[in-house]
């Protein structure tokens, strides 16, 4: 079965170096559209039969309305909208996606400190051990020689006290 390979020419979008100042929107020119006068004066509210009288101005002025020449001059500018609303979505899925990146390498990198510690911390327990017991060893030897010399001191003067 043969493969189908796609390309992609866009390897990476930054949005960032975009100056939305320097783009050219193109400019709608709206065509003047002479809309029907409505003549609220011939509505009575005092009039029992208003909806009818509503519902019979509203045809009336819908059917008036050149609705194909309002679609025409509509058009451009929905494209506009929607055009802004798809870049506007795909911003945001940029973002979340650099969000994620971020995020995936935030905790790969937490992760590689975490083993570092997790392999120095008992290194570092064990010397810091080995010190502490060195140097009570030390203190202890001394204090001993001390109360050695102390203890031959007493003897030798108690033996010329004793003479």
């Amino acid at each position: 079965m043969p493969a189908i390979k796609f390309t992609n020419p866009l390897r990476a979008l930054d949005l960032t170096a975009l100056d939305l100042r320097k783009v050219n929107l193109p400019k709608i020119e709206l065509p003047k559209i002479a809309l029907p006068n409505v003549d609220f004066a011939k509505l009575d509210p005092r009039n029992a039969n208003v909806r009818e009288s509503v519902e019979r101005f509203g045809n009336d002025i819908a059917r008036r309305l050149p609705v194909e020449q309002a679609r025409k001059v509509v058009a451009p500018a929905a494209k506009v909208a929607r055009d802004a609303a798809y870049v506007a979505v795909g911003v945001g899925v940029i973002a979340a996606q650099r969000v994620n990146a971020r995020r995936y390498d935030a905790r790969e990198r937490l992760a590689g400190v975490k083993q570092r510690l997790d392999d120095t911390m008992p290194r570092v327990r064990d010397e810091a051990q080995a010190t502490a017991q060195r140097v009570i060893d030390e203190a202890t030897a001394k204090v001993r020689g001390f109360m050695q010399r102390g203890d031959a001191q007493a003897d030798t003067a108690e033996t010329t006290t004793a003479v």
